[in-house]
């Protein structure tokens, strides 16, 4: 047996959840440089062994149907990769603020939808072995990520502000959000970023059903997979250009409900795909 088959999910899972526990022992305990090491050497070991363990199941999930990311399974791990590697550089960036608090969860969730799902629930390997599904499938994947982290960016500036607010800032310091003028920032940025990478997902995927007319490959126009995209990605085109045009909705807090909303679109809509298998070929 090779090295990379003796790695689970319980390898990197337990590492992330290591890594939680820390972030939330801050909430109580004063922070220190021993445990702030820890926590970046469990958080580089879990992404590390996550790493591993997507690439080897890519290969076999590839060797068995074409795919490289042949389930949902795959999906989902691989967009907890995304957010866990998010997490490593922001704590770079921001070394003081517990946002694993905040980001830990929905990796953690991924990785449960995952696994919950189990890799049984094979993609339609037909449909997807074309330019358009690759890119369909990889930009909607980005999106998705960048939707969960304008999301926590949101919840992280609305506690934050409700405390300046109520001034109940913990004079110790240890849990130190960042400024809000940080996270209305990141948030502005992740609805601009999302808009793009879900707007080249939405358009891919109608030039996929064009060409697959010849093929007989066609999902129907209506379809509620189709037109509820359609929604979401003009939801986000109006949010990201509203925010930066429209002055009064620049204000933090609307900022971040625009995040928030567009995160409960999105939520809504993979509820939607998941439930008429419109990746699987018709079979949720």
């Amino acid at each position: 047996m090779n090295w990379p088959e003796k790695i689970s999910i319980t390898c990197f899972a337990a590492s992330y959840l290591v890594v939680l526990a820390i972030e939330l022992m801050r909430m109580y305990i004063p922070r220190s440089a021993v445990r702030s090491t820890i926590k970046i050497g469990f958080a580089i070991a879990g992404l590390f062994s996550h790493t591993v363990y997507l690439f080897y199941r890519a290969n076999v999930s590839f060797d068995q149907s074409g795919l490289w990311l042949g389930s949902w399974f795959g999906w989902s791990l691989a967009g907890a990769w995304l957010l866990a590697a998010a997490y490593l550089w922001l704590i770079f960036q921001k070394f003081n603020s517990p946002i694993g608090i905040f980001l830990l969860p929905v990796v953690l969730g991924l990785i449960g939808w995952g696994s919950y799902v189990g890799s049984e629930t094979q993609f339609s390997a037909v449909r997807e072995k074309s330019i358009w599904s690759m890119v369909h499938g990889v930009a909607l994947l980005i999106g998705t990520a960048v939707v969960a982290l304008g999301f926590v960016f949101g919840v992280m500036y609305l506690i934050h502000s409700r405390r300046l607010k109520s001034k109940s800032i913990s004079k110790s310091g240890q849990f130190r959000l960042p400024s809000l003028e940080w996270l209305q920032r990141y948030a502005e940025r992740s609805l601009l970023a999302s808009a793009c990478f879900l707007g080249i997902g939405f358009v891919s995927g109608i030039a996929r059903n064009l060409t697959g007319t010849s093929s007989g490959i066609v999902i129907p126009w209506q379809n509620p997979v189709i037109w509820t995209s359609a929604v979401l990605f003009g939801w986000l085109i109006f949010a990201s250009i509203g925010s930066r045009i429209y002055q009064p909705s620049r204000n933090g807090r609307k900022v971040a409900m625009l995040v928030l909303v567009s995160f409960l679109f999105l939520v809504l809509e993979l509820g939607i795909v998941w439930w008429v298998g419109h990746a699987t070929g018709g079979e949720p």
